[in-house]
């Protein structure tokens, strides 16, 4: 069984996921030209904030320190590269197709964390909870990729 402390680690790791998708989530609703996407992508900015939150408290509740930041692991897996440099002026389908792989990402690190086998029963049903409208919301973002075309 994992200890308390490999287990606030594991939180760690989805909190930076977390704040790093909100982050670039942000700064995709600010490049997106159509006011739809600009809408969806706020939207998701203040979820994954919803989310960084209820991480953070459940580290706390753990006896963990949620302003201690991710770990290193988290550096490794950075949910959105620079989004600012990579999306100026390059229209919306280059924004969609970032957030789409920032989601990716995201998906991955939520499979990393429900794949140990270790992980407490009570957390893993908390983190299945966030997975499952992660999924959703990466689905929908695939989804528009495809129905538009690249600029």
């Amino acid at each position: 069984m994992m200890n308390n402390e490999q287990a606030i680690d594991k939180l760690q790791y989805l909190l930076g996921t977390l704040k790093d998708g909100e982050k670039g989530f942000s700064q995709a609703a600010e490049h997106a030209d159509a006011d739809s996407l600009k809408t969806l992508f706020a939207e998701r900015s203040q979820q994954r904030g919803q989310f960084a939150g209820e991480v953070a408290a459940k580290i706390q509740s753990m006896g963990g320190d949620a302003d201690k930041g991710g770990s290193v692991g988290a550096a490794l897996h950075r949910t959105w590269l620079n989004v600012r440099d990579s999306l100026t002026g390059k229209g919306d389908y280059a924004v969609v197709a970032e957030s789409e792989r920032g989601e990716d990402v995201a998906i991955q690190n939520y499979q990393d964390v429900l794949n140990d086998a270790e992980l407490p029963a009570e957390l893993r049903s908390f983190v299945e909870g966030q997975y499952t409208q992660v999924k959703v919301s990466h689905d929908q973002i695939r989804d528009l990729k495809h129905s538009m075309k690249p600029d």
